[in-house]
């Protein structure tokens, strides 16, 4: 399945799992709209990559409702070009999502790298490397409730029954 048709079939089964959320790829930047009145959710996730798409899912499963209710789920996001403070704070709040991210490629057999999201030329830190590994493993041990029903979901589907081939 090329990467058209994996994200048609993902957004297609996070949107019945998840019925509160549209899902729309394409996007210069990921981005994640609260929903307004009589409107969903938005996730935006860039381009066509079902990497992007399978993060910003992460994100939206990693919070919690009152953070759902907000644009960008309340974070800020200071762009490439960050101080090493700034990209040691991005990375702390990032280990998480990509943890869960992790665990929903090995879920659906893509490959995993980590996203530093640095152009620095900055190595990539270890303690990064560490905090994402130690979420990795809480996500396919005992990941929190809509993590879990993200994770089951795509243990369990056949990605052909949402592709006209």
């Amino acid at each position: 399945m090329n990467d058209d048709d994996l994200c048609i079939s993902l957004i297609n089964l996070f949107e019945h799992v998840f019925p509160s959320i549209v899902i729309i790829g394409g996007a210069d930047e990921p981005y994640y709209e609260a929903p307004k009145v009589e409107t969903k959710a938005k996730i935006f996730f860039k381009e066509n990559y079902p990497r992007s798409l399978l993060h910003e899912i992460a994100h939206y499963c990693l919070a919690g409702q009152k953070r759902r209710e907000l644009d960008d789920y309340g974070y800020w996001y200071t762009e490439c070009g960050r101080t090493s403070e700034e990209q040691e704070l991005f990375q702390l709040v990032e280990a998480r999502p990509q943890g869960l991210e992790k665990a929903m490629c090995e879920a659906i057999g893509i490959h995993f790298s980590p996203s530093f999201d640095d152009f620095s030329g900055r190595p990539i830190s270890e303690m990064f490397l560490k905090n994402l590994e130690v979420n990795y493993q809480e996500m396919i041990t005992n990941p929190p409730p809509t993590a879990r029903i993200a994770l089951e979901t795509l243990m369990h589907t056949d990605f052909s029954i949402f592709t006209d081939s």
